[in-house]
This record gives C-alpha cells, sequence and structure tokens, in this order.
C-alpha cells in the first residue's frame, strides 16, 4: 500500500461508522462501541451498551476498530490490524508490512484527530529534606528540589532545580545548586533522541560552576504507573571551574573541559501500599582518558502518607575518579524528606 493511497484510505474512514469498531477481551467476552485511547496501562473503551470501561492491556485479546490513531513514536496516521498474541499490528504512513510491538509497551495511543489539536500532560513534585542537630553534633543541613514534566505529542521535556545547604558546628555553609533541563523525541514507539543541558556550583567538591551538554539516544523498555525503566547513552561536553585552594600545585588548572562518554539508566517500581522503589545512576567517562570518570546515583523509598504528600528515604552515592585538592574521592548521603506530588 503505498503512502497517497493510505492516507486517502484513512481519510474516508474518518467520516466512517464507528459501531465497527469490537474490543475482544482473553475471556471471551466481545464488546462492541469505539476505541477513546491508551494509556500505559489501560484501553478507555466507549462501549455501546455499559458506557466508558477502562480495561487493562494484559486482558485484551483483540481490537478491530477504523478510527485513525496516533501511536507514541509515529508521526503519520495509523490503522490497527489486530492482536497476535500480546502484541499489537499495525500499519503507518507507507508501510509495507505490518508493525509489531507489544501493546503494554506502547506509552500512548490515541486517535489521530487528539494529536493535530495537541493533547498534553504535565506533571511535578517538590522534595524537602533535611538534618538539624544540636549538642555533640551542630548541623543544619537542608535540600530542596523541584521536578517537572512536560509531554506533548512525541515531546517529553523534563526540569530539575536543585538548591542544598551543608554546615556543621556553626560553620559557613557549602553551598550546591544547578538546574537541568532534558529534551526527548520518540522517533520510534520505545526509542528517543535525548539532549541535556546543566549548569551549577558544588562548593563541597570545590566547584565554583559546572556546565555540560550532553547528547545521545535512549531505549524507553517500558513505562508505566507500575514500572518504568529506561537506558541512555551518547556523548556529554564537560566544563568544569574550580575553587582555587590555598596552596594549588604548580599543574593546577582552574579551568577543565573536556568531551566524554554518558551512560545512564532510570528505574522505578511502585508495590503494594504506595510504596516506591527507585534507582537512577549515571557514569560519565572521559573520551580522551580512561582513568578520568565519574559515577552518580540515587537509590531510594518512598511511601505515601497521604494524597500526593509522600515520605522519601535515598541514599546518594558520588566517585569522582580524580578530586581536586582537599576533597574527597567518594561522596555518600543519606537523605531523609517529604515528596509534594501533582
Amino acid at each position: 500500500m503505498t503512502r497517497q493511497s493510505l492516507y486517502l484510505l484513512l481519510l474516508l474512514l474518518m467520516v466512517g461508522p464507528s459501531w465497527a469498531s469490537t474490543l475482544e477481551l482473553r475471556n471471551g467476552d466481545r464488546l462492541s462501541g469505539e476505541f477513546m485511547r491508551a494509556d500505559e496501562t489501560h484501553i478507555y473503551w466507549a462501549s455501546s451498551k455499559f458506557g466508558t470501561l477502562r480495561v487493562d492491556k494484559a486482558d485484551v485479546a483483540d481490537i478491530a476498530t477504523t478510527k485513525p490513531l496516533k501511536i507514541h513514536g509515529v508521526r503519520t496516521p495509523c490503522l490497527i490490524e489486530g492482536m497476535d498474541d500480546e502484541h499489537l499490528l499495525y500499519i503507518c504512513g507507507g508501510d509495507a508490512e505490518p508493525r509489531r510491538v507489544p501493546l503494554v509497551s506502547i506509552a500512548v495511543i490515541a486517535p489521530y484527530k487528539n494529536f493535530i489539536q495537541g493533547v498534553y500532560s504535565y506533571k511535578g513534585r517538590i522534595n524537602l529534606s533535611g538534618i538539624y542537630a544540636r549538642g555533640n553534633d551542630v548541623r543544619d543541613d537542608w535540600v530542596l528540589t523541584s521536578n517537572v514534566e512536560y509531554r506533548r505529542h512525541d515531546w517529553r521535556h523534563t526540569a530539575r532545580v536543585e538548591y542544598a545547604s551543608y554546615s556543621r558546628q556553626r560553620r559557613s555553609s557549602d553551598v550546591k545548586w544547578g538546574g537541568r533541563y532534558g529534551l526527548d523525541w520518540f522517533f520510534r514507539e520505545r526509542w528517543f533522541l535525548n539532549n541535556e543541558i546543566r549548569y551549577g556550583a558544588d562548593e563541597l567538591r570545590a566547584l565554583d560552576r559546572y556546565y555540560n551538554f550532553s547528547s545521545g539516544a535512549g531505549f524507553q523498555f517500558w513505562e508505566n504507573p507500575t514500572t518504568a525503566l529506561s537506558l541512555t547513552g551518547g556523548l556529554a561536553y564537560v566544563g568544569e571551574v574550580y575553587r582555587e585552594p590555598d596552596q594549588p600545585p604548580e599543574d593546577f588548572n582552574r579551568r577543565e573541559e573536556r568531551t566524554a562518554w554518558r551512560v545512564g539508566s532510570d528505574f522505578r517500581y511502585r508495590l503494594p501500599m504506595n510504596v516506591s522503589l527507585f534507582h537512577k545512576s549515571e557514569m560519565v567517562l572521559a573520551t580522551e582518558s580512561g582513568g578520568d570518570w565519574q559515577l552518580t546515583s540515587s537509590t531510594g523509598v518512598s511511601t505515601m502518607i497521604a494524597a500526593r504528600l509522600y515520605s522519601e528515604v535515598k541514599i546518594d552515592y558520588n566517585v569522582d575518579n580524580r578530586p581536586q585538592q582537599n576533597t574527597r574521592r567518594e561522596d555518600t548521603r543519606l537523605q531523609i524528606g517529604l515528596n509534594y506530588e501533582w
């Protein structure tokens, strides 16, 4: 089928009757009605007898609909040809053969007219954690972070800002602050291009300023409200401006810039009782010198206290293989705080 003939067919189908759509479940039930949309875990179906139904993707045996659809990672309209076990079969644009992708791995399926209209989603989180101690140990530590995610079509925007202050035995505080912005473009159902910009400072690591830009590709193995896993990799341009020590060595360079390989992972899993596990990690390895690398990771658990309010316990781990003078190679920090999500 040529691209032109498919578009003509889609145009005719847009004005066709919706009663031709049926949803078959694994228990043998068949529902007539109209396909509305699908998210990470469910299909929303307007039944001619029972109203709007939310059906778990794992319970779907077959789909028959004439409605042109927008499928995550594909810009052209698509037609569903049915199911092959747990795989969805569909044809898009000028495809010569149907695509075969597990239904549960497709994050978004929506009527193509909604894509034209510009449907989007938005969510965020604010976290506050800290330590206050008086007695033999005098400490005033606190960390404030905010994360925002905005999605529209096949684009995913993420932003994060952080401000932290660490003080011990009433000494002047060490400040850490920074921001990052990421942009992902899903050019296939689970493949995406990944770009990110970062800028900030970290007095604990003797960094007056740091900045970097990274670009590469990623693969979203799965993503739904219960669990998600993605891997990214590519190249990064890293710049660091160091705080000058009181007695700098002869080979001290205040500014250093380099290119590096970067790999990262992002995993989360929600257990019963609204308890969630998460782990994020990233490794950056200089392209010119195999001995210069950095590893960061964040691992923890969050538990719902009330609607949208969560407690969080996590361990942040940071390794700089070539730290600055008077700073340690490894940092490990336990943080306990509260999250508000929307």
